[in-house]
C-alpha cells in the first residue's frame, strides 16, 4: 500500500524492502577488511619514504663532511704570511689556516679547526692551538698578533657532530658551530713528501696504516702533504623495519671505538665516506704564487677534456715574465703536456677522461722553481677537478632533456608519455626510449617499477645498458636487464611467473645471456606495488636485480639470493642473476618495455658502490 500526500507525492511504499541484520554485518566486515588493506599499503609507503627521508640525510650529511674536510685541507696556507698551514692535527681533528676571501689578512673565521665532538659540556679531551691573526683590523698581521686557544673536546661515544672551532678577537674563548650532524666515526690519516704514515713512531696495521689513536708534533705538521680520511656517517632515525639490523665493528683505536663500544648492531643504516686530499700551497712566501685554473669545471659527459692553466704572478699579482718550466701532475685522468714553458706568466695543459666510471673528481698540480735570495724556491699550487656523467630523471617535472625515442615518433606525437610524475610507454611492440652519456663505461642504474594492471603472456620491461647513441642502426647492439611474464595466462594473476633477464640484444635479435624465474611463492609481483630494477657493468661483468622496494635489496651474488629471514634480520625476496660479455664497453642508458602496463619513476645512474 502506497501512502501519498495531499497533491499525490510518493512518500514510502510499506512493500520495498531494507538491508537485513546479516547483510550489514557482512557489508561492515568488507568495509573493515578494506580499509585494514589500504591502511598497510598506506603505512608501508610512509615507511619507504621515511628511510628514503633518512638515507638521502645520511648521505648528505656525509658528502658535507667530505666537503668541509677536503675544503680546509686543500687550502691549508693559502695567503698567509705569518704561521703555519696547519696548527694541529690528529686522527680525529684537524685545525688549518688559509685566507678564505682571498684578501690578503688572516682572520678569525678563517682558521678552521674542525673535529668530532658531542653536544655535552663536559670536555674529555682538550688540544692547543696558536694563530695568527689579524686581532685589530687594521689590514694586517704583525708577528705579536697571536695567542693560545683551548679547544674542547666531548667524546662521550657516538654519535658525534662535527663542529668547527673559531677563536675569539677579543679573548681566548672559543665559539663552538655544529657543522655536520650524526657522525658515527672519524678517522684522518697523514702522510709525508716520500707517502710515509705521520707521526714518524705511529703503529701500523697490516696494510701500512697508521693505527689510531695519535697526534702529530709541531714539526711533523710541516711534513704533512697528503691527507686521507674516512668518515662512516649514520642514519638519524631508526629503519620503520623492525626487524631490519646493521651491524659491524669500529677501527681498532678509532674516536667512536676509544669513547664507546668497539662495535655496533642497531636498527640505524651507516654508510662509509672516504677522500684523499693534498694541500695546494706548500709553499706560501712574499715570492708569488701559481694560480690554477680548469676550465671547463666541472666538465659533464659527453665532453672529456678540460683545458688548465697556470699563472705565475709575484706578490703585487702582477704575471712573473720569466721563462720557467711549470710540471702537471694529476691523481686520475690523463694530463698532457706534463710540462710547459711559461710565456708571459701564463702556460697550459690538458685534462682527459675516459669515463670509466660517472664520476671523477681529481687533484691537478702544477709547481715550478723561482730564484728568490739566491736561492732556487718552489712553487706549487693544486685543484680539484669534477668530471660528472651522473643522471637522475624523477619524471615530476616532465622528461629532462635528451631522451630519444625508438621507434622514431611521427611530428607532434610521442610513443612515451609522463603521466602523474611517471614515464611510460603508450605503444605495445617494442619500445626503447634512451639518454645519459654514450661514453660512460663502468655504473650501476637502478628505476622503480609499478604496474597498474596485470600482465599479458610475453610483456616485459627493462633497463638498456651501453647502448649506441642512434638505435635506427640494425647492426648496433646493447646490454639489457629485464623483467618479461612468461607464463601470464588465466585471470588468476597470482600464479603469472616471471624472469629475469641479461640480454645482449642485436636488432632484432635477443640472446639471453643468463635468466632466473621468480616463482610466486617467493616472489610475489603485484599491480600497484614498488619494485627496483638494477643494473651494474664493471667491465665484462653485468650484473641485474629485482626486488620490491619496501624490502632491502638482494646481494651482488646470485647463490646468496633469494635470502631466507635470520632474525633479527628478514627475509630477502629479490633476485640477482650475473654473466660475463664483451660485446659492447660503453654507451648510453635507457628503458624498453612492449605494454603500457608499467610505469617509470626515479631514474638514476651513479657511480660504481
Amino acid at each position: 500500500m502506497k501512502m501519498k500526500n495531499k497533491i499525490g507525492e510518493r512518500i514510502f511504499n510499506l512493500g520495498e524492502k531494507g538491508f537485513t541484520l546479516i547483510e550489514i554485518m557482512i557489508g561492515s566486515a568488507v568495509a573493515i577488511l578494506l580499509l585494514a588493506l589500504v591502511s598497510g599499503i598506506i603505512k608501508s609507503q610512509g615507511n619507504t619514504f621515511s628511510r628514503q627521508l633518512s638515507l638521502n640525510q645520511m648521505e648528505t650529511n656525509g658528502r658535507a663532511a667530505v666537503d668541509f674536510l677536503s675544503r680546509s685541507i686543500q687550502n691549508a696556507g693559502y695567503n698567509i704570511s705569518r704561521g703555519s698551514r696547519f696548527l694541529a692535527a690528529s686522527d680525529h681533528y684537524i685545525s688549518t689556516v688559509f685566507d678564505e676571501n682571498d684578501d690578503g689578512v688572516i682572520q678569525n673565521d678563517e682558521i678552521i679547526t674542525l673535529s668530532v665532538s658531542n653536544v655535552a659540556k663536559q670536555y674529555t679531551e682538550t688540544f692547543t692551538i696558536s694563530p695568527h691573526f689579524d686581532f685589530d683590523d687594521d689590514g694586517q698581521v704583525d708577528s705579536i698578533e697571536t695567542q693560545d686557544y683551548e679547544v674542547g673536546l666531548a667524546l662521550l661515544g657516538p654519535p658525534f657532530d662535527i663542529y668547527q672551532f673559531i677563536p675569539s678577537k677579543t679573548n681566548s674563548n672559543i665559539v663552538k658551530n655544529a657543522v655536520v650532524r650524526n657522525i658515527d666515526n672519524l678517522v684522518i690519516r697523514y702522510f709525508d713528501k716520500n707517502n710515509s704514515p705521520l707521526p714518524e713512531e705511529v703503529s701500523l696495521d697490516a696494510n701500512g696504516l697508521a693505527i689510531p689513536p695519535y697526534t702529530l708534533s709541531k714539526a711533523e705538521l710541516s711534513q704533512i702533504r697528503k691527507i686521507e680520511f674516512e668518515i662512516i656517517a649514520r642514519s638519524s632515525d631508526e629503519d620503520p623495519n623492525e626487524k631490519f639490523v646493521d651491524s659491524g665493528t669500529y677501527l681498532m683505536g678509532s674516536i667512536a671505538a676509544q669513547s664507546g663500544s668497539t662495535s655496533y648492531s642497531d636498527r640505524y643504516h651507516r654508510r662509509i665516506f672516504k677522500a684523499v686530499s693534498s694541500p695546494r700551497n706548500l709553499v706560501t712566501a712574499p715570492f708569488g704564487k701559481i694560480i690554477l685554473s680548469a676550465n671547463p669545471n666541472p666538465i659533464n659527459c659527453p665532453q672529456n677534456k678540460t683545458v688548465v692553466t697556470a699563472n705565475l704572478v709575484n706578490l703585487e699579482g702582477d704575471q712573473v715574465s720569466d721563462e720557467l718550466e711549470v710540471k702537471f701532475n694529476a691523481s686520475g685522468g690523463e694530463i698532457s703536456p706534463k710540462m710547459a714553458w711559461l710565456f708571459r706568466g701564463e702556460t697550459t695543459t690538458a685534462l682527459s677522461y675516459d669515463w670509466a666510471s660517472s664520476i671523477l673528481t681529481t687533484t691537478v698540480s702544477a709547481s715550478t722553481q723561482i730564484e728568490f735570495e739566491g736561492k732556487k724556491i718552489a712553487i706549487y699550487n693544486a685543484i680539484p677537478v669534477t668530471f660528472d656523467g651522473q643522471f637522475l630523471d624523477d619524471f615530476d617535472a616532465g622528461l629532462k632533456p635528451g631522451w630519444i625515442e625508438h621507434p622514431k615518433s611521427s611530428p607532434g606525437s610521442s610513443r612515451w608519455i609522463v603521466e602523474g610524475g611517471k614515464y611510460r610507454t603508450r605503444e605495445t611492440g617494442d619500445n626503447e626510449s634512451i639518454n645519459g652519456c654514450e661514453h660512460l663505461k663502468n655504473y650501476e642504474v637502478l628505476v622503480n617499477i609499478q604496474k597498474s594492471t596485470d600482465h599479458a603472456q610475453g610483456d616485459y620491461f627493462g633497463l638498456i645498458l651501453r647502448s649506441p647513441p642512434d638505435l635506427n642502426n640494425a647492426t648496433s647492439g646493447y646490454y639489457m636487464v629485464r623483467v618479461v611474464c612468461f607464463s601470464c595466462e588465466g585471470t588468476n594473476s597470482s600464479n603469472h611467473r616471471y624472469r629475469l633477464e641479461l640480454v645482449d640484444k642485436q636488432g632484432p635479435y635477443d640472446s639471453v645471456l643468463t635468466s632466473v624465474d621468480l616463482e610466486p611463492s617467493e616472489f610475489s609481483f603485484l599491480a600497484g606495488e614498488d619494485y627496483t630494477l638494477k643494473a651494474i657493468v664493471t667491465d665484462n661483468v653485468l650484473i641485474g636485480k629485482f626486488w620490491k622496494s619496501s624490502e632491502l635489496e638482494p646481494s651482488d651474488d646470485p647463490a646468496d639470493t633469494p635470502k631466507p629471514a635470520d632474525p633479527p634480520e628478514p627475509a630477502r625476496n629479490g633476485r640477482t642473476i650475473d654473466a660475463s660479455n664483451s660485446s659492447y664497453s660503453q654507451g648510453k642508458i635507457g628503458l624498453a618495455s612492449n605494454t603500457s602496463k608499467n610505469t617509470f619513476d626515479n631514474l638514476v645512474v651513479k657511480p660504481l658502490s
